[in-house]
């Protein structure tokens, strides 16, 4: 989706039915409502509770962190671009510093989980 703006032809994602639009939106809506508010209420339980501020918790903390701002940088933009056909608004560079955050968010995610379990592990 990132790259599709260069391409010739938009009516092919522009005419979908409004109850595939109404689907799209609410499940992200779902997705980003859950992903903050849970792991932000995950974040307040590792922080306030004493004995969870271990190694293997900071790890946790780190992921709910990373999570919460991908969901709220983001899939707002991802939403926006669904409400409006599935077309990008925002211009080329807020396309790729937005498409950047979403893969550093998800390699960060992957190096946090073979971190973890090199340091739990052994």
């Amino acid at each position: 989706m990132a790259n599709y703006s260069h391409a010739g032809d938009h009516t092919i994602l522009q005419n979908v039915s409004p109850l595939t639009t109404f689907l799209k939106l609410t499940s992200l809506g779902f997705i980003i409502g859950v992903g903050v508010v849970g792991n932000l209420l995950i974040s307040i339980l590792l922080v306030k509770d004493k004995s969870l501020h271990r190694a293997p918790y900071y790890f946790l903390l780190d992921l709910c962190a990373s999570d919460i701002l991908r969901s709220a940088i983001c899939f707002p933009f991802v939403f926006t671009s669904v409400k409006n056909g599935s077309a990008w608004t925002y211009g080329t560079l807020t396309c790729k510093v937005i498409a950047f955050l979403g893969v550093l968010s998800c390699f960060h995610t992957a190096f946090m989980f073979c971190k973890c379990c090199k340091c739990c592990c052994i």
